[in-house]
Order: structure tokens, then C-alpha cells, then sequence
């Protein structure tokens, strides 16, 4: 019996033919209504850390430890939000509900690309929604999808 220290791995080829992305079409766009619940999820999920967080704040709490507690938020909220559209293209919000963000173009998303969705996603939270309100428009396009030349398909 081998121990695993003693094993000898061999050098395997790497396929690089990835399976092809959606075409662009908008039958396959998801539905309103599974994306406004796919970002309800994910913003309950920081709600919930917030919620976990805030009684370890020092008393009395004043506007630094608050800031310091929402700076956390935003900066975990970038790498989720972030890696999660990179690596499987949801959140799990978007696992949940089946919504998935794609490149508009036929490309792999970018970092460029998933960073201005995320700052675009913030600016349409810091309106009220507005920039939400622009996916029920025809195109089906909310701010996020503009800015950062994405769309959000039916996964």
C-alpha cells in the first residue's frame, strides 16, 4: 500500500475549448420578478452580517465604529458580488432563483465589466432603485446591465 506522499502524478493536457457562451437573444433573458428576488436574497445575506456584527461593536457606538462596520460590508460585499459573477456567473441569490449575468458580448465577463456592475448596482440602491427601475423598460436593461455591458439570463 502506497502512502499519498508517495504517489506520482502525471501531467494531463488542459482542454482549452470551453463550452460556448449564450447567444444574445432575448428569449432567454430572465424574468423581472426571479432577478429583483435573486438581489433580495443576496442583500439579506449582508443584512444578516450586519445584524451578527453589530453587537460586537464597542458601547458606546459611535460614527467611526458604524463606518468602520458599513466600510467591512461594502468591501466583502465587492469580492462576493464580484468573484461570484466571475467564477459561476451567479450569486446565490442568482443560484436560487436561476438568474445568471453574462457578457453582452460573446466574451468571458471581465474584471472591469463585473467591478462597474457592482458600483452600478450600489448607485441604484443609493437611489431608491431607479437604476432598477430601468429594466422594465423593453430592453429588459437595468443600470447595472448599461454600465457594465452585461445582461442577466434565465440560467
Amino acid at each position: 500500500m502506497q502512502r499519498f506522499d508517495e504517489i506520482e502524478i502525471e501531467p494531463g493536457v488542459v482542454d482549452d475549448t470551453a463550452a460556448p457562451l449564450p447567444e444574445a437573444n432575448d428569449d432567454d433573458a430572465a424574468p423581472r420578478m426571479r432577478r429583483l428576488f435573486a438581489l433580495l436574497i443576496d442583500l439579506s445575506l449582508f443584512f444578516a452580517l450586519v445584524l451578527a456584527l453589530s453587537p460586537l461593536l464597542p458601547e458606546p457606538s459611535d460614527w467611526r465604529h458604524v463606518a468602520s462596520l458599513a466600510g467591512f460590508v461594502v468591501v466583502l460585499s465587492y469580492y462576493y458580488f464580484v468573484g461570484a459573477w466571475l467564477l459561476w456567473g451567479k450569486t446565490i441569490g442568482g443560484a436560487i432563483f436561476d438568474v445568471r449575468v453574462i457578457a453582452a458580448s460573446d466574451s468571458a465577463m471581465s474584471l472591469r465589466n463585473a467591478t462597474l456592475r457592482w458600483a452600478a448596482v450600489y448607485l441604484s440602491l443609493l437611489t431608491a432603485g431607479i437604476g432598477f427601475l430601468l429594466a422594465a423598460l423593453p430592453s429588459r436593461q437595468s443600470l447595472p446591465d448599461r454600465l457594465s455591458a452585461t445582461r442577466c439570463i434565465a440560467a
